[in-house]
């Protein structure tokens, strides 16, 4: 069993020699106008470019977990995730400023990319995600240095640990789902019939399931890849580049990576089905984890 990554003291700049270039000021990077895509308002988060050489993402809603991941990321090449340059605060917000990596989202090219090439990809991913879940464990379920788990599931009003963890075993995590339902259910004039249910059933229906590495945001909107040199037949060659957005990242039950996006899956195109190359479906665990998604984001 490893221990825990020890949280890396904030601020935090990288050795100058590793820059590609002078780190931007905190003005700069305010005013970029190169804003990457964020499902967040700007008042809460953004992400932009600078210089051509630093993604950065900074705001209120932006946490030290996808730091410390991208840290603790740098020991294990084969997981492509990008490099932290620096993570300070300043006037209530965390910046992490990255590095900027090639390549377009995966979201964005899929309809056009055909069966082979979807299959090549799908091939990519299951080799990173092979080797970011044979990181050792420190065992229990925590973020990334051990703190509170930070996929919205685990998220709410008030700090309890009952609800964010850290947990020291699986049944106090699924736990942790009834009470995050009963809370949705606070003040409603009926009884609390789901989170009863949770409460009896979860413990049961989801058990047994080492502790791994997990990014916990597996979408194609995260994966960017680039065109490389087409083969001798004429095809082209899509490459992961990297993968980003490891804020929910952490020590999770191994079923979470594939449950916790099927839960999101459409039905629209053949992504489901691909997922399934990348991710050993975990399909019980995956249809419980759907019911509590309608229930907590209902």
């Amino acid at each position: 069993m490893a221990a825990f990554t020890k949280p890396t003291t904030i601020p935090y700049f990288c050795d100058l020699e590793k820059l590609p270039a002078p780190l931007p000021t905190t003005a700069a990077i305010e005013a970029a106008t190169g804003v990457l895509p964020c499902i967040h308002g700007p008042k809460y988060r953004r992400t932009v470019v600078v210089n051509g050489h630093f993604a950065v993402k900074y705001g209120t809603y932006v946490t030290d977990n996808e730091g410390h991941a991208l840290l603790s990321l740098e020991k294990y090449p084969g997981v492509l995730a990008p490099r932290l340059y620096a993570m300070y605060r300043e006037n209530g917000k965390l910046y992490l400023i990255m590095e900027l990596k090639p390549g377009r989202q995966l979201s964005e090219l899929w309809p056009s990319m055909s069966d082979e090439e979807m299959l090549d990809v799908a091939k990519q991913l299951r080799g990173i995600w092979d080797q970011l879940r044979s990181i050792p464990s420190p065992g229990g379920f925590s973020g990334v240095t051990g703190g509170p788990l930070e996929h919205r599931f685990f998220k709410w009003i008030e700090a309890d640990p009952k609800i964010t963890g850290p947990f020291g075993v699986e049944e106090d995590l699924s736990m942790a789902l009834a009470r995050r339902s009963h809370k949705n259910w606070e003040g409603s004039v009926r009884r609390a019939w789901m989170p009863e249910f949770f409460a009896r059933n979860l413990p049961r229906a989801l058990t047994n399931h080492p502790s791994v590495f997990t990014h916990a945001d597996l979408q194609r909107e995260n994966i960017l890849v680039v065109e490389v040199s087409a083969s001798q037949a004429g095809r082209r060659r899509l490459e992961v580049s990297t993968v980003v957005d490891w804020e929910d990242a952490g020590w999770y039950p191994s079923y979470w990576e594939y449950a916790a996006c099927f839960v999101d899956f459409q039905w629209t195109d053949s992504w489901p089905e691909y997922v399934e190359y990348i991710l050993d479906p975990y399909i019980s665990e995956a249809a419980v984890l759907r019911l509590i998604r309608q229930d907590l984001d209902f």
